[in-house]
């Protein structure tokens, strides 16, 4: 009898057929072919040989340019589409030019150290991303029997040094915050929400007034906003808006509303679907949102910084307030408490500073 993902089945004229996969066209789709026989065991045997047969053909003929653009083709049902635009971008700007003419059975991790070393010029953390992202590729290669053995444990990674994060010092939150008292509009509500709840850009341009909870005084984190390359090759523009889930369940999230913050909240209260930026059905993007706090950067005449500065901020002075990494790291939305202590627990110069002045009264 059948079993389910055999791809055998009985037909109406009283044989027995099995499908496979012959081979896989240049976009990565798969090409089916069929066996017949009179009884489900004859089918099952001339499966089985021919998948056998097939696959030490593919293995021997497949390339990595068809392995990219087969796994592309596979994963693309189950990802987000902006995983998809990113995954899309490295495979045909990165990968494929350097891997093209490299049948998948002769990949070796001294090939992929090549490839390494001829993208020094980009940063590590990217580089990183890329491997981890070609190693994927890899072992689904391994699982398809397109690549038999690669020594991932050999490949070294370019180091990466730890940049100090981008933090307004204490003399420039305290301006910013007086700048956007003084000159108050709905839309400035965006950088208060960013610099006392470590709110994401994409996070607050997607927030409409739904997801304000006046009842447990909290925000719901549940969707994000962005500007993605347009996968459609017939679209007017080559880009447009996406507003989704964020891409990990750590960042769907309630976060407490500061008292002060939510009285303001609800004088500006607006219909549940309007965005909280613009108490309208009118979204702001975050591109346009960037140019907008640049602009109350110069005013407020505070160096400048990008946006995502806000969120560095409020987390390195919750932590010099003393609060806890796990409240912290779940407000954050960061996928685990160990990413937020490698990234914030660390004191700011000011903040020792601060702390060294204090065993001056004992001079």
């Amino acid at each position: 009898m059948a079993k389910r993902g055999e791809n055998i089945r009985k037909r109406a004229d009283g044989r027995w057929e099995g499908r496979y996969i012959e081979a896989y066209s240049s976009d990565g789709k798969a090409v089916y072919r069929s066996v017949y026989g009179r009884t489900y065991t004859e089918v099952k045997e001339k499966l089985s040989l021919n998948k056998k047969l097939c696959s030490q053909n593919i293995s021997n003929k497949i390339n990595m340019e068809e392995l990219f653009k087969e796994w592309l083709y596979i994963k693309e049902k189950s990802i987000k589409i902006s995983s998809e635009v990113t995954y899309r971008y490295l495979i045909d700007k990165h990968f494929i030019p350097h891997f093209k003419n490299v049948k998948a059975m002769y990949l070796t991790s001294e090939l992929v150290q090549d490839f390494i070393s001829k993208n020094n010029q980009l940063s590590p953390k990217t580089v990183c991303d890329m491997i981890s992202l070609l190693i994927q590729i890899i072992k689904y290669g391994q699982s398809k029997k397109y690549i038999n053995y690669f020594d991932f444990d050999s490949i070294i990674y370019p180091k990466s040094l730890k940049d100090e994060l981008p933090v307004l010092k204490n003399s420039e939150f305290i301006k910013l915050v007086n700048y956007v008292q003084t000159n108050f509009e709905i839309q400035k509500t965006g950088i208060l929400l960013s610099l006392f709840m470590g709110i994401r850009l994409g996070e607050i341009c997607a927030l409409q007034w739904e997801d304000v909870n006046f009842y447990d005084e909290t925000i719901h984190i549940g969707k994000t906003m962005q500007r993605l390359k347009n996968l459609d090759k017939n679209a007017k523009t080559k880009t447009k808006i996406v507003i989704d889930t964020p891409k990990s369940q750590k960042s769907i999230r309630d976060i407490p509303i500061p008292s002060f913050l939510l009285e303001l909240l609800k004088e500006y209260k607006s219909g549940d679907k309007s965005y909280i930026l613009t108490s309208t059905t009118d979204y702001i993007e975050p591109r346009s949102y960037q140019k907008k706090f640049k602009s109350c950067l110069e005013n407020a005449r505070i160096p400048d910084t990008n946006f995502h500065a806000l969120r560095h901020t409020f987390a390195t002075r919750a932590i010099e307030q003393g609060c806890d990494i796990k409240s912290l790291s779940e407000m954050l939305g960061h996928s685990s408490v160990k990413f937020t202590m490698e990234r914030y627990v660390h004191p700011s110069n000011e903040h020792k500073k601060m702390n060294l002045e204090k065993l001056a009264v004992f001079y």
